[in-house]
């Protein structure tokens, strides 16, 4: 081997380690790293032909054939059940490698420069045939493929060479029996068999070769030494071509096997990493949505507050109302007596000026509470069935085979969510949630040192806030006197009584405003965080695998790049080689 093909060699080896390095991260199937790493191999070892073709097309005879004596038992019914690799040896005899692989070492001279490879056949009774013959034809320097004349190029056999196709081999068609026809009829065989090949095979520029021989009269021939007999079963001259191929395009066919394996596992799992990434931007796109459904419920949360805010500031705008009317009605000089009766006038106040109005404050916050627990709830539910909708179409989506860690892992993380959210919904304790929020308000209101709830409600607090602070900051009980009374001064307290419940009025829808807003805020973001938590695997996993498989696929791209480019080199080795 020349300097240059012996570089190009090791470039092929290292590209295809690279390859399975890759594989191994991408888990891959073990029978795919195992076919890759025998690619490798294969690289160092002797030229491959393997036999393949359909039960009774009569492999093992054209074997016995080629070596000039009975290497491989003959028979009408399947009689390869394993992959047997007929190599040189002093002697014969038989070398177990495996449960379905047996090494066949026997002196002729042929197997010096390479070894024949016997395949179970295709379309066998026994399915365990085809499947063996489908696992070794990667390994094929070169196939050839074997097909009887009297059933020529049938729909299982055109099948088969598809498969071959896709594996870039170099094919050579074998019409067997090919002496059970007249000299009309085989030359139409021979035709009709090399058209169909070229078709399924896709090489009408280079059609493949075709032979017909006759196997079993080769067979006898040799044995008696009839040379006429013997050339005119067809055998010499496809001994000839195989010579030929051997001695022309040896290296260029040893190159461009493994070269055919990476390259259709390269794209193979090229195709993987584009489904998986086409799966994970729907996933991207299912948590865009849910984190848009959050913020568009949060916009619509903080505008129907407003109303349920709204609500409790016109109880107080109702109570500073009356109030007006209150003082405009009692601060009068014909009523002294009763100003100057401290208890009676907090009586008049509250039975006047207060009115329910503990109650009133009370209902609009319980009734704010309920609806945002509703509200909480029909998120979940909608984000469960958004879910539940997006895991549906994910699994129709996936048309190839994606598998492995990533499949699993993302199918569990978004039955996960689904049911995450389900077990919110089911565990919710709405009574017990509505205490916990509405003592969270209280709390808020209590925190800005405005009014004391103490084991009172939000309204009640309210309502004691007015009776003692508002009241008493008229300073009528506190510095009312009959001598000091006139005509003047009573107009004046009543304004200065006014002025003040509406600056404490002020303070209080203030204070409460600020409290409940903050609260409702506070409770806003829990529901948000909530929610985010109970899908932070989900989203952990769709960004950890985005960058793990776009980085995988754009190594694969690399890899694949070098892989053609190799590809081409070896295209264009002389076939002098």
């Amino acid at each position: 081997m020349s300097g240059a093909a012996r570089a190009l060699l090791n470039r092929e080896r290292l590209v295809i380690a690279d390859l399975s390095t890759l594989l191994g991260r991408l888990e891959a199937r073990s029978g795919d790293l195992s076919e890759l790493q025998t690619a490798l191999k294969d690289l160092e070892g002797l030229f491959l032909l393997v036999v393949c073709g359909e039960y009774n097309a009569g492999k093992s005879t054209f074997l016995n054939a080629l070596l000039g004596e009975k290497v491989m038992l003959e028979g009408v019914t399947p009689t390869t059940d394993r992959i047997t690799i007929v190599t040189y040896g002093d002697e014969k005899r038989d070398v177990e490698e495996g449960d379905f692989i047996l090494r066949r070492e026997f002196p002729a001279d042929i197997l010096r420069e390479l070894a024949f490879v016997d395949t179970p056949g295709t379309n066998a009774v026994i399915k365990q045939h085809q499947e063996l013959t489908e696992r070794f034809v990667p390994r094929a320097d070169l196939v050839l493929f074997v097909t009887s004349a009297d059933r020529p190029f049938t729909e299982s056999e055109r099948q088969f060479l598809d498969l071959i196709r896709s594996w870039g081999k170099k094919v050579v068609v074998i019409v067997n029996k090919i002496d059970i026809l007249e000299d009309d009829e085989r030359d139409k065989v021979l035709a009709f068999v090399q058209i169909h090949a070229a078709e399924t095979l896709q090489t009408r520029g280079d059609p493949p070769q075709v032979f017909g021989v006759a196997a079993r009269s080769a067979f006898r021939a040799r044995g008696v030494g009839d040379d006429a007999a013997l050339a005119a079963s067809g055998v010499p001259a496809l001994e000839a071509f195989i010579s030929t191929t051997l001695a022309g395009a040896r290296l260029k066919l040893k190159l461009g096997t493994p070269l055919g394996v990476a390259q259709r596992l390269a794209e193979r799992y090229g195709g993987v990493t584009e489904e998986e990434l086409g799966l994970l931007a729907g996933d991207r796109r299912t948590l865009d949505e849910v984190k848009r459904q959050t913020e568009q419920f949060k916009r619509d949360m903080r505008r129907e507050f407003e109303s349920y805010l709204a609500r409790v500031k016109t109880v107080l705008l109702e109570v500073e109302r009356r109030g007006d009317v209150f003082f405009d009605d009692t601060v009068r000089l014909h009523k002294i007596l009763q100003l100057i009766d401290a208890e009676r006038m907090r009586d008049a106040f509250r039975t006047r000026v207060i009115r329910g109005a503990d109650a009133e404050i009370d209902r609009a916050v319980s009734e704010m509470v309920d609806w945002f627990l509703a509200r909480n709830v029909q998120l979940w539910e909608d984000v469960t069935a958004f879910v539940q909708e997006r895991r549906q179409a994910g699994g129709e989506r996936v048309i190839g085979e994606v598998g492995g860690r990533f499949q699993y892992d993302r199918d569990a993380l978004i039955r996960g969510l689904s049911e995450s959210a389900e077990t919110v919904m089911a565990s919710y304790n709405e009574d017990a949630e509505a205490r916990r929020l509405a003592d969270a308000m209280q709390s808020s209101a209590l925190q800005t040192g405005l009014i004391q709830v103490g084991g009172l409600g939000l309204g009640a607090a309210a309502v004691a806030f007015l009776s003692g602070a508002a009241l008493d900051a008229t300073g009528i009980l506190a510095g009312l006197t009959v001598a000091g009374l006139g005509f003047l001064v009573l107009p004046n307290r009543r304004r200065s009584a006014k002025r003040n419940l509406h600056e404490e009025m002020q303070r209080l829808r203030d204070g409460l405003s600020e409290s409940l807003n903050g609260q409702f805020e506070r409770e806003l973001d829990r529901a948000a965080e909530k929610l985010g938590a109970a899908i932070g695997s989900y989203t952990r996993f769709v960004k950890s695998e985005v960058r793990r498989l776009e980085t995988l696929h754009a190594e694969l791209e690399t890899v694949g790049t070098e892989l053609r480019a190799l590809r081409r080199e070896v295209d264009a080795l002389s076939e002098t080689g």
